[in-house]
């Protein structure tokens, strides 16, 4: 048997690093606000597949600004 260390975030879920976590809770706190915005006129971007690269741009950006300290 060994110890093992994870990080378990608000949902329950277990991530093998501090950064997975850290964009699993940001994803889960942003999730329906970025869904707004994807199903908006302003998303020019509707196909699913280009829709989850901006999906994954929008959280790395937001984690990028926590990350640097920048305004929310």
């Amino acid at each position: 048997m060994k110890t093992i260390n994870a990080f378990v975030t608000t949902d329950g879920a277990l991530f093998e690093t501090k950064s997975l976590a850290e964009k699993h809770e940001m994803t889960l706190s942003k999730l329906g606000l970025i869904a707004d915005f994807l199903g908006s006129e302003f998303n020019k971007y509707p196909a699913r597949q280009q829709s989850v690269i901006a999906k994954n741009s929008i959280i790395g950006w937001e984690l990028w600004k926590v990350k640097n300290d920048l305004p929310k």
